[in-house]
């Protein structure tokens, strides 16, 4: 009797020690903005504290090392949701408005890749992306609309065009 108590003991012990290291693994991969604004979850996503909103870590250009037109990316997104990306299935390409609440002109992320253009988010998000983000905003049936992440302008342009641009994933946080 004796000897399965302890057997148990031992088991109880193991276990809570295992959840420990998991919890501490878990609150050391979460990392917060300067500002406190962000966090970084730890999943490839950022999560906006002033907007409720939940973004892709990485723009479409880091994660393929292609530019994309918009088709490109409504369809990519698609795969997002069909795949799970950080196991969640509601991911969408942003509207202006949304994209626009990442752009801060007092911060500086990088460069763009292969230009002098800064970009201008929050550093938690990862470097040397892409400078131009489409958003799903359409401008009539050959143009959307997206910004430019070194001014936080909008740009109109034809939805076939890959240069430069990219995407970055969004969700609605419940």
């Amino acid at each position: 009797m004796n000897l399965l108590r302890l057997k148990i003991f031992t088991n109880a012990v193991t276990i809570l020690f295992l959840l420990l290291l998991l919890t501490l693994k878990a609150q050391a991969i979460t990392t917060w903005s300067a500002d406190k604004r962000f966090k970084d979850s730890g999943d490839q996503t950022i999560f906006d504290t002033k907007t409720g909103l939940t973004w892709m870590k990485e723009d479409s250009y880091l994660q393929s090392g292609h530019w994309n037109n918009w088709f490109e990316s409504t369809q990519l997104i698609k795969q997002m949701n069909k795949n799970g990306f950080a196991s969640q299935y509601d991911w969408q390409i942003p509207t202006i408005k949304e994209l626009t609440t990442i752009y801060e002109a007092n911060k500086t992320n990088s460069k763009v890749l292969g230009t002098g253009m800064k970009i201008h988010i929050d550093p938690i998000f990862a470097t040397e992306g892409s400078g131009n983000l489409w958003s799903i905003e359409e401008n009539g049936y050959y143009n959307a609309f997206g910004i430019v992440l070194n001014t936080g302008k909008r740009f109109n342009s034809s939805k076939k065009s890959k240069f430069r641009k990219a995407f970055r994933a969004v969700r609605h946080s419940n």
